[in-house]
């Protein structure tokens, strides 16, 4: 009841921590791990079906979030009065006929997508011709084997040759990444490795792409990914071998020979032809952000906004129909962003800021939400104080996990743009003594470039302060097994306490933060 949480306000102001600007209290006491996990729960069943971009589910949990904004008195700042700010996307689908057929002698051997290869970007193309292997991603040829290899298609192994050996997650990421471009050529397949981080099996796990499902997704009209000038295989080893056993060699020695001998040269393979052929289908789809507004209370002010962003879709089920969850990644943001959204409307006091609690969708898919929004803001983006973002609080990676940590959160970006902004954050999470701040991704050199991969990333471009919190990776990332119990609630709830003061802070600031990169 309501008189009940006013009376707790009462006593928190008797023996509350010291600094609090009691303003804030009742939004602030307003934050409960318990309504943290009823969304969570929610948003994770079954009937939401993995919540993915364009699908039933992911307009399920739209209504959802849409319901509880309208709940709580937010304005709806979408289209024509709504919470909804819609936009299209396009399906694109592998066709079953695309495949790899190799020819050899008067034997015919098929390999199909999924379980033999498969593209990050395709084209309607057939190709054939004779192979070569030609080392590595960074292996240089002579004038007279890059002339040879004209017409042909080329094998290489994934990566730098000085990385060949390195089997951490993050060479992997980069490796399976990674793409050889020969002038000339017909076609370029990389061959993952045989086993570990940048095995195939792996690959299709850790790669946006065709690899868990046969189709991607892109903002309407993206021409330049429709139509790629090269479009990049990952192949299976075995498909290599195939490829290699008509001239006796093995692809373990070749691979070998490719890494430690200098003198190493093109194999050419003129006994087997390839014939790759890629076809897909299209379908033009519809989906929406999420918007709700608390207008600020300065006439002038008001004018001016603090953004909270929270992607709410997921990966949906892969195509054995299993679901992809998504509880940390992200119903775990998406409910911090409901419940400080709850507690700013549940304070008698509002910020002299607009408060715009933006949740997006198409995250999964390539920032396609935050995106959209960037290029069509409800206030103008130079009138954008800061955005904070939250996505994967709600769980322990490894290392704090075999410590039994949890009282930590890793901050990105926060004084990439503004160091004001950092500074405020660290005030505000001194004042609440809630959590260690941890700032090792939020380096330059952070070789899984999260700051870049999430949608704090479509306001930093723009010059807008930004500062992700995230609680790292696990080993449920990406999978059917991220679920709702397996959710720190606590840990959420200390999260939502900084970001609801850090909100009260930048939403009362006398300016606009000190910027040191030019805003466009």
């Amino acid at each position: 009841m309501r008189w009940l949480l006013v009376l707790s306000i009462v006593c928190f102001q008797i023996v509350g921590a010291q600094d609090i600007d009691y303003s804030t209290g009742i939004g602030l006491e307003s934050l409960k791990s318990n309504d943290l996990k009823t969304h969570i729960f929610i948003l994770t069943s079954d009937s939401l079906e993995g919540r993915e971009t364009s699908y039933q589910g992911q307009r399920k949990a739209a209504g959802y979030i849409s319901e509880f904004f309208s709940s709580i008195n937010l304005t709806p700042a979408g289209d024509s009065g709504t919470f909804f700010q819609h936009f299209e996307v396009e399906e694109i689908r592998i066709s079953p006929e695309t495949r790899i057929s190799l020819n050899i002698g008067n034997k015919e051997k098929n390999f199909v997508w999924r379980d033999d290869f498969f593209l990050d970007k395709v084209k309607d193309t057939t190709v054939s011709g004779r192979a070569v292997f030609v080392g590595f991603t960074d292996t240089e040829l002579t004038s007279e084997e890059e002339a040879k290899i004209e017409g042909r298609i080329v094998f290489a192994f994934i990566g730098k040759k000085e990385y060949a050996g390195d089997t951490s997650k993050s060479a992997a990421w980069w490796r399976l990444r990674s793409f050889r471009s020969d002038k000339g050529a017909a076609a370029v397949l990389m061959i993952t490795d045989e086993e570990g981080n940048a095995s195939f099996r792996q690959a299709q796990a850790a790669i946006r792409g065709f690899g868990r499902n046969n189709k991607i997704m892109i903002m309407k009209n993206d021409r330049p990914f429709i139509k790629p000038n090269k479009v990049r295989f990952l192949i299976t080893p075995v498909l290599a071998e195939e490829v290699l056993k008509s001239k006796g060699i093995s692809l373990k020695q070749l691979r070998k020979e490719a890494q430690y001998n200098k003198d190493f040269r093109p194999v050419f393979i003129d006994s087997v032809v390839i014939t790759i052929h890629t076809s897909v289908l299209h379908e033009t789809k519809k989906t929406e952000n999420i918007i709700g507004m608390l207008p600020g209370s300065d006439p002038d002010l008001k004018s001016q906004a603090v953004v909270f962003s929270a992607h709410y879709d997921h990966l949906g089920r892969d195509i054995d129909g299993s679901i992809y969850y998504g509880a940390d990644d992200n119903a775990s943001g998406t409910a911090a962003v409901l419940e400080v959204a709850e507690a700013f409307s549940l304070n008698p006091v509002k910020p002299k800021r607009s408060l715009i609690f933006l949740m997006t969708t198409g995250e999964e898919k390539g920032l396609l939400g935050s995106s959209y929004y960037s290029h069509r803001p409800i206030i103008s983006l130079d009138r954008h104080i800061a955005d904070i973002n939250l996505d994967m609080i709600g769980r322990m990676d490894a290392e704090h996990a075999a410590i039994k940590d949890t009282n930590y959160i890793y901050v990105i970006g926060s004084d990439r743009i503004s160091p004001e902004l950092d500074s405020l954050l660290r005030k505000t999470n001194s004042e609440l003594g809630q959590l260690t701040l941890d700032y090792r991704y939020n380096s330059e050199d952070d070789t899984e470039n999260f700051y870049y991969r999430n949608d704090n990333y479509q306001f930093a471009r723009n010059g807008i302060p930004v500062v992700f919190f995230f609680s790292g990776l696990h080993a449920d990332y990406h999978k059917p097994s991220d679920t709702a119990d397996k959710i720190i609630y606590n840990r959420i709830e200390k999260v939502c306490r900084i970001v609801y003061r850090l909100g009260w802070k930048l939403g009362n600031f006398n300016r606009l933060l000190t910027n040191t990169h030019d805003r466009k």
